[in-house]
């Protein structure tokens, strides 16, 4: 008998095809696997899944965390799991980072020991709105404003284009800037300007190697 049965969302192919194949290896049935909003909600009323597992970025459209919400209507005790490169949900997209109740957050560098998600699928499964599992603003290293601000840095803006496109001043800015520099605990560098570091640490965050690299 299996431990649970999962939905799997994601846009990459290989990560679909490795990670059914692990979990199904570890005692895990996989109902189905797809890469679309409109896939996932179809499978998720004809295979009535345990745990649904959804890949936070999916290209286009949708994120994982609006797909987590609207398979939530349709079944309001499914058991909830995003999974991404990101080590903070709110970096694909700052202005929606409010997880479903109990929705379970795995960044894909903790899948070195499949422990850890199988684990997480029973908990999933067993306490779907664990309280635990929600994460708040209080869990991150950054502000939501830090947050957006290290973003536009690391797409290149200068403080005053900051400072215009947010309403505020220059000096502002730069103050934000100097706590974000703080509250990400970089050391300061001869060699490396600060901007330069804070886009390194922005990239780190998304588990992901910047341009040119």
């Amino acid at each position: 008998m299996a431990l649970a049965s999962v939905l799997l969302i994601d846009d990459d192919m290989f990560t679909r095809t490795t990670l059914s194949a692990a979990l199904s290896a570890r005692g895990i049935s996989v109902l189905a696997c797809t890469d679309n909003a409109a896939m996932a909600l179809e499978s998720l009323l004809a295979l009535n899944p345990d745990v649904a597992i959804v890949d936070l970025d999916l290209g286009p459209g949708p994120s994982g965390i609006d797909i987590c919400h609207a398979l939530r209507v349709h079944k309001p005790n499914l058991g909830l799991i995003l999974l991404t490169s990101y080590t903070d949900p709110r970096i694909h997209d700052p202005s929606n980072s409010q997880l479903p109740k109990g929705c379970r957050f795995i960044s894909k560098s903790e899948l070195s020991d499949f422990k850890v998600i199988i684990e997480e699928i029973i908990i999933s499964r067993n306490k779907p709105f664990a309280a635990a599992t929600a994460r708040k603003a209080a869990d991150y290293k950054l502000t939501d404003i830090q947050l957006e601000v290290l973003i536009a840095v690391a797409q290149g803006l200068s403080s005053a284009q900051i400072a215009t496109n947010r309403g505020v001043s220059v000096k502002a800015i730069e103050g934000i800037i100097a706590k974000t520099h703080t509250a990400l605990g970089i050391n300061k560098s001869k060699t490396l300007n600060l901007r330069v570091q804070l886009a390194r640490a922005y990239f780190q965050l998304t588990g992901k190697m910047p341009p040119h690299a």
